[in-house]
C-alpha cells in the first residue's frame, strides 16, 4: 500500500523547449525516410518530439510549485532566442550507435546560459548538476540494437548532404513536462510554463 502511495504523489519530470506543428511535420519526414533503412529503432512519437533542458527525475508533487517558482526566477530576463535544427548525428558514435539525433544550432550560447540558469537553481533545490555533460540535440530515436546500426548511419550520411536546415524555433518560453510510461510508450502532459522575459 505505501508503495503505491508513493507513485500517486511523485511525478516524473523534466524541463523542455515544446516545438512548433510545422517543425514535428519536417522531423517526422525526416523519420519517414529513415525509417527505410529498417533499422530496429524506437521512433519519437511526433507529439512526444521536443529539446530537453534539463532531466529531473521523480519529483514529489508537493515540491512542483517550489521548482517552477524557482526556475521562474531563473530564467527571468534570459530573453527571446531562436534555435535551428540541422544535421544529423549519434550517440556515443556511429561506430556503435544507440541514439540517432538532430543537431541544434544558431543562438547556442542563449540556449546554454538558460541551460546553466535552470541546472543552478535545480542545484539549490537538491538536484545533482551535469552542466558538463549538456549536448544540445533532439533525440529522434533509439536503436534497440546496435545490430541494425551501420545500415542506419549509411542511409543517413546519404542524407546529410541535402539535408539543409530543418527548421528555425523561437523560444520564447520552456515547459515543466510530465511523463508516464505506458506500454504503448512515454505520455507526455505540461504541468507549467515559464516564459523568457526580455
Amino acid at each position: 500500500m505505501d508503495r503505491q502511495v508513493m507513485r500517486v504523489l511523485q511525478s516524473r519530470l523534466f524541463w523542455a523547449v515544446n516545438l512548433p506543428v510545422d517543425v514535428k511535420r519536417k522531423l517526422v519526414n525526416l523519420q519517414s525516410y529513415l525509417r527505410t533503412a529498417q533499422a530496429n529503432v524506437k521512433w519519437v512519437e511526433q507529439h512526444n518530439l521536443h529539446l530537453t533542458v534539463k532531466f529531473l527525475g521523480d519529483v514529489a508533487d508537493s515540491r512542483i510549485s517550489e521548482v517552477v517558482r524557482n526556475v521562474n526566477e531563473a530564467a527571468a530576463g534570459t530573453g527571446v532566442f531562436t534555435l535551428t535544427l540541422s544535421g544529423l548525428g549519434f550517440f556515443p558514435g556511429s561506430r556503435r550507435p544507440r541514439i540517432i539525433w538532430v543537431g541544434v544550432q544558431d543562438e547556442l550560447h542563449k540556449f546554454r546560459l538558460l541551460h546553466k540558469r535552470v541546472e543552478e537553481c535545480m542545484a539549490v533545490l537538491g538536484w545533482a548538476s551535469d552542466s558538463q555533460s549538456f549536448a544540445p540535440h533532439l533525440t529522434l530515436g533509439r536503436l534497440r540494437t546496435p545490430r541494425d546500426g551501420q545500415v542506419l548511419v549509411s542511409k543517413a550520411d546519404k542524407l546529410c548532404g541535402d539535408l539543409g536546415i530543418i527548421g528555425d524555433i523561437t523560444v520564447s518560453g520552456i515547459d515543466l513536462m510530465k511523463s508516464e510510461l505506458t506500454r504503448k510508450g512515454p505520455v507526455y502532459q505540461v504541468l507549467a510554463s515559464v516564459q523568457l522575459n526580455t
